[in-house]
């Protein structure tokens, strides 16, 4: 068993349980079969990690309470049983990787690096990985435990069960707010649009703080509706600004637009929009 699995997870204190589960991401490979998927793959296994790393800042895992692995505190006792269930979910992965690579040929094990990756996604995974090792404060320079995954539905597998455990974490010790503001924090140093789009793309459905992060910047510096000057006679109305149904909100991630009017003149039951307008029926629609 690799080293980063030689220690039984029940023998672990909370907050070395923690610590462990977050460097398992560190040493995840990907292999060749997730080809165009792979730079979103990365980054999906990129965003939960920092969001993992994000409770454990906002719980301040280095408290007392989280220092021994046999807590008397009922909340700091679930915790931990949760992190076992995510260390317990690496270990099941990596057998399985193993158990492949015994029977596989060899040119269906070669792993795909950063340079198979775009520029842009490559930046990206590059800064979320610092933003990782700024969190956990200290990280190994030797990739001690490296393994890789070859199946994409799996891979899939294993996301969305590490997110739902960290949904169970969330909902245990509930930091909502605190994750909020380190979500922001996160991308205080993004401020170019596609960077903002990608990492939006991959948080959807994953990481709902981050995504709402990156939705607020990127109205904040991609949407412009202007006009000079409104002039409005009997029941004409004007509206200024975009329009963004319940519907598509959680969801949605603006690409940047510029709508300008110099003038604009409304009579009669006319209806003028100088704005987008995103899903459902907007305050101007009879």
């Amino acid at each position: 068993m690799a080293e980063i699995f030689g220690a039984v997870a029940s023998a672990l204190s909370v907050a070395a349980l923690f610590k462990n589960c977050v460097d398992c991401f560190e040493y995840i490979q990907l292999g060749r079969n997730f080809g165009q998927e792979y730079e979103k793959c990365q980054l999906k296994l990129d965003i939960v990690r920092l969001r993992l790393g994000r409770w454990g800042e906002a719980v301040n895992i280095d408290d007392a309470r989280f220092a021994t692995d046999t807590p008397t505190d009922q909340t700091a006792e679930l915790a931990k049983s949760i992190l076992e269930q995510i260390f317990i979910l690496f270990q099941s992965a990596q057998k399985t990787s193993k158990r492949y690579e015994a029977t596989a040929k060899s040119d269906t094990l070669v792993l795909l690096e950063d340079h198979n990756m775009a520029s842009l996604a490559r930046r990206l995974h590059n800064r979320l990985q610092d933003l990782g090792h700024q969190r956990q404060g200290q990280t190994s320079l030797v990739r001690k435990a490296s393994w890789a995954l070859y199946d994409g539905k799996k891979f899939e597998k294993l996301i969305d069960d590490i997110k739902d455990f960290i949904d169970d974490l969330e909902n245990l010790i509930p930091v909502e707010a605190v994750c909020r503001g380190l979500a922001e924090l996160e991308i205080e140093e993004v401020d170019d649009e596609p960077t903002l789009q990608l990492l939006g793309d991959v948080a959807g459905g994953i990481d709902m703080a981050l995504l709402k992060a990156v939705k607020d910047k990127v109205d904040r510096i991609s949407t412009r509706n202007y006009a000079k000057d409104i002039n409005t006679e009997d029941c004409a109305k004007v509206r200024l600004g975009d329009e963004v149904s319940e519907a598509v909100r959680d969801m949605l991630i603006r690409h940047g637009t510029t709508n300008t009017a110099e003038t604009v003149t409304a009579r009669g039951d006319s209806r003028v929009h100088i704005g987008n307008k995103f899903g459902g029926k907007g305050v101007l629609d009879d």
